[in-house]
This record gives structure tokens, sequence and C-alpha cells, in this order.
């Protein structure tokens, strides 16, 4: 319970933000505010976790809110407009689906915008002030982003008429390769330090190249090949899987996150 604390001591944090939050919002009422004060629930624990798990629970749907826009924004409207240029795209929308979600969610989504690339002040504040092992802070945001990367794009995908099958192995694919591209920027860190230093320019050039890829491989070949069909294949996601058991293995032995996050804090606040 205290290796959990330890790892989750952000969402935990965000969690008593939101009950707090929650009992501000119904002390704006007016029939509330004649009868009760914000120290009422300070006597009544499991009212204030109520409205603490409710609030939570508003939380996660507006995570889901926020991926369900980009999943409609960047891969259904973009297919539906291809597919009015090219018949053959349209006719198959799964395919169609499990080639841009690989782009877009898969390749692009693993490499760019990382968790090690993308701290911010919330971190500063856990790591700083709360003093929250670097390690730890990183290592729960992560389990937190496979876990809902997974859930979330699970039922998206079955949303917008993918197969059960399939998309249960694209989202198995997708939480096994999150790790690998952690992996990637702990050594972009350690030995690539020029894809560190410009990390905003290589994510801009990988998002770039994966939008062109997943939008213009449609129109220029006129159709999707029913060989992305492979990426839902066992044997491959077993490879995914034992890729990601390994990265996952380097990130949970590697010593230097306190490195990494200090100069991350430091070019983030010199910026």
């Amino acid at each position: 319970m205290k290796l959990f604390r330890r790892l989750f001591a952000e969402k935990i944090l965000r969690f008593y933000e939101g009950t707090n939050n929650g009992i501000r919002i119904l002390l704006k009422f007016p029939f509330l505010s004649w009868q009760i004060t914000e120290e009422t629930f300070t006597n009544k624990p499991k009212t204030r976790t109520f409205i603490g798990i409710i609030m939570q629970l508003f939380t996660i749907i507006g995570e889901f809110a926020r991926r369900f826009l980009y999943f409609l924004l960047l891969i259904y409207i973009p297919f539906r407009l291809i597919s009015l240029i090219r018949p053959l795209v349209g006719a198959n929308q799964e395919l169609a689906i499990i080639f841009m979600f690989t782009m877009l969610s898969i390749i692009c989504g693993s490499l760019a915008n990382t968790t090690l690339f993308t701290m911010g002040d919330r971190d500063y504040l856990m790591i700083r002030i709360m003093l929250i092992s670097p390690y730890l802070n990183f290592l729960g945001k992560l389990i937190y982003k496979i876990i809902t990367d997974f859930i979330f794009y699970f039922i998206l995908l079955l949303l917008f008429r993918v197969s059960l099958y399939n998309s249960l192995m694209l989202s198995l694919i997708v939480i096994f390769t999150r790790p690998i591209g952690e992996m990637f920027a702990v050594l972009a860190f350690d030995r690539l330090r020029s894809i560190y230093e410009n990390r905003s320019l290589f994510n801009g050039t990988v998002m770039a190249i994966c939008v062109i890829l997943a939008y213009g491989l449609p129109l220029i070949n006129r159709k999707v090949s029913s060989n992305w069909l492979f990426i839902t294949h066992p044997a491959v996601v077993i490879i995914f899987f034992i890729a990601g058991a390994a990265a996952m293995y380097f990130l949970w032995w590697y010593k230097y996150y306190r490195v990494i996050i200090r100069e991350a804090m430091h070019m983030k606040h010199e910026n």
C-alpha cells in the first residue's frame, strides 16, 4: 500500500483537490450555502470520499472525451474525407481505421510526447515540494497512462466499428509500445543528446511524418493494403509484448531519473 501511495501520489493529490473543488461547487448552490459550510464536510469523511469519487469520475469522463475528440477529428473524419475521393478506402472502414490508428496512436503516440519529454510544473510540485521520488513519479505516470490507454482505446475502436478481436490486439500493442517509447527517451538523454535537447523539434517531426503517411498513403495508393492486418496477428503482438517487457525492465532498473528530471525542470523554467 505504501508503494501504491508513492507511485500514484500525483493522482491521490488530484483526488483530494477534486474533493475540495466539488465541495466548493456544492456550496455555491444557494439552498446549500445557507445550511452548511466547508467545515461541515470535515466531520463527514464518508461524504467527502463520495464527493471525491464523483469528481474523479468526471475527470475520467473528461479524459475519455478528449481521446474521443482525438479519434473523431484525426482518424474518423479524415477517413470519411479520403473516402469521398478514394472509394476503395471507404469500402473497408475497419482496415482504414487500423492503418490510421497504427500510424497516429501506436507509432506517433509512442515516440512523440513521451512522459520524460513532457515534464511540467506538476512534476516539479511532486518532486521538489512533496518530495516524491522522480523514479516513482515517472513510473506512476507511465503505469496510469498504460492502463487508461488500453481501456479508452479499446472502447473507442469498438465504437468506430473495429472488430472485438482487432480492437483488443491493437489496444494491447498500444500498451506494449508505450514503454519502448519511454526507453527511447531515456536513451536519447544518455546517448543522443541532440535529440533530447531538440525534443520539441523531434516531436513535431515525428508527428508530421506520421500524419503525412496516415493520410497520404491511402490517397496515393487509392486504397489501404490488406497487409496492414498483420499488425493484429498474434505473433506480432507477442513480439511487441517481449519488446515492451524488455523496455519496462530497463525502465524499472534505470537509476538516473533524478538527473533527467532535474535537467528537464531546469530547461523548462529557463525557457
